[in-house]
């Protein structure tokens, strides 16, 4: 049977003050980058951490992507199985950064996909030494196998974490946007979509609105989704400030 994260932090914790008798309940907090109350009230199960604290721990706890999924699953459930997605951190993520990566796990939910490089080199414009490259890293981290000919995805929907600072992620949605730059100038405008608005905010609104296009994107990917596939798109959101941040108003990944 799985742990819960109670369990699976009183383990560790028990774990660390078997090689160190004198490892306190407060540095085990500064070491998972959470706060003591929080920590202590966790552990006695008054309540659970928020999702960027539980995003902190996971990426402090030394356990593989299965079991930060499961505890994932058991501490934040997912409202529909389609939600159910596994966690990648910073280490991981990293090794799969480069926008194509996606997209080749994306090509394999086509109908007509072919585990051939050089058709994926071909369906993505890529240089075919980085589809081999990506095909083979692919497979070697278990994400992706090829059976008769053909790719099959064998993870389940990729994530991250959000709201903590990433060179990976800033990568990724780098490329994107170089991407998207691309797209404006050599994709007919009925097969794409771009709109902007600038306006006035109240920071105090943000998180709202943040949750708001997360559960839009989610929407919009199912309903993109539906029927048969045949071509890979990438959606993005951009909102970002135009004005001068004043100090301590937070930072980006």
């Amino acid at each position: 049977m799985s742990k819960n994260l109670k369990e699976t932090l009183l383990a560790e914790l028990d774990k660390r003050r078997s090689r160190n008798p004198l490892y306190s309940l407060r540095a085990f907090a500064r070491d998972l980058g959470v706060g003591l109350g929080s920590l202590s009230e966790v552990l006695s199960g008054k309540r659970d951490l928020s999702k960027k604290n539980l995003m902190k721990v996971l990426q402090s706890l030394d356990l593989d992507s299965d079991q930060r999924s499961a505890l994932i699953a058991k501490d934040h459930k997912p409202q529909t199985p389609e939600e159910v997605h596994q966690l990648l951190l910073e280490d991981e993520f990293k090794l799969i950064a480069d926008w194509y990566y996606l997209a080749i796990l994306n090509l394999a939910k086509l109908k007509t996909n072919k585990a051939d490089p050089a058709w994926i080199s071909e369906r993505l414009n890529l240089e075919p030494y980085l589809a081999i490259e990506a095909l083979e890293r692919l497979q070697r981290l278990g994400l992706i196998k090829i059976e008769r000919s053909r790719l099959i995805r064998t993870a389940k929907p990729l994530t991250t974490s959000s709201d903590l600072p990433s060179t990976a992620i800033r990568k990724h949605h780098s490329q994107n946007l170089v991407l998207a730059e691309k797209a404006i100038h050599n994709v007919p405008v009925d097969l794409r979509e771009f709109g902007s608005v600038t306006m006035p905010v109240n920071l105090k609104n943000l998180p709202k609105v943040k949750a708001l296009l997360l559960k839009t994107r989610k929407k919009a990917a199912t309903l993109l989704e539906e029927g048969t596939t045949n071509e890979v798109y990438t959606l993005s959101f951009q909102l970002f400030p135009v004005t001068a941040l004043k100090k301590n108003q937070g930072a980006s990944k």
